[in-house]
């Protein structure tokens, strides 16, 4: 005997597990006690970028720091756009791209090919993605010179965006208590 399952049965399923998990994507997304929120200290990051270079926030302090979540299929464009904002401030910003789906070499590759600058990691095993609980490409962190997060950014920021969110850490002042090693950056 052969228990037939009606025809569309099966996607009905799936929809509403789909559904069920859009929900608490979307539900997570605006619980303000989940993720890194805006005025936390950026959690730790010390990894291998994609040319063998040791990369530690701790290291980028007194630097504004821009980390770029991204994968190459949803916003690569993106990413490249980037470019030449970081080449303007490179001196004072630094710029690490953290890759959540593609392959180290495919992301070698695609930085090869634009000519990308910056700094990339890959995030094979999405260990950076949980940490930072991102959740969707592009999401886009601006850490102030003493390494807190002071924006998130859902989507695409666009180059002239990014430019003004750096620019107001730049300019900002460092608050009362707030210091940064500037004998560490010599």
């Amino acid at each position: 005997m052969t228990v037939q399952i009606p025809k569309f049965r099966w996607l009905a399923w799936a929809l509403v597990f789909g559904a069920l998990f859009i929900a608490a994507a979307l539900v997570s997304g605006c619980d303000q006690k989940a993720g890194v929120r805006i005025g936390d200290t950026a959690p730790g990051i010390s990894d291998t970028d994609i040319n063998g270079e040791v990369v530690s926030l701790k290291e980028l302090r007194g630097k504004v720091v821009v980390l770029y979540f991204w994968a190459n299929s949803c916003c690569g464009k993106s990413l490249i756009q980037t470019e030449p904002v970081y080449r303007r401030h490179r001196a004072e910003v630094a710029l690490v791209a953290i890759n959540g789906m593609d392959h180290r070499e495919d992301v070698v590759k695609f930085a090869h090919q634009n000519g990308l600058t910056f700094t990339l990691l890959t995030d094979e095993h999405a260990m950076l993605m949980k940490q930072y609980q991102v959740l969707a490409f592009p999401t886009v962190f601006i850490l102030d010179r003493n390494g807190i997060v002071r924006e998130r950014i859902l989507g695409d920021a666009g180059p002239a965006k990014l430019e003004k969110l750096i620019r107001r850490q730049l300019e900002a002042p460092l608050k009362a208590g707030e210091s940064y090693d500037k004998l560490h950056h010599r």
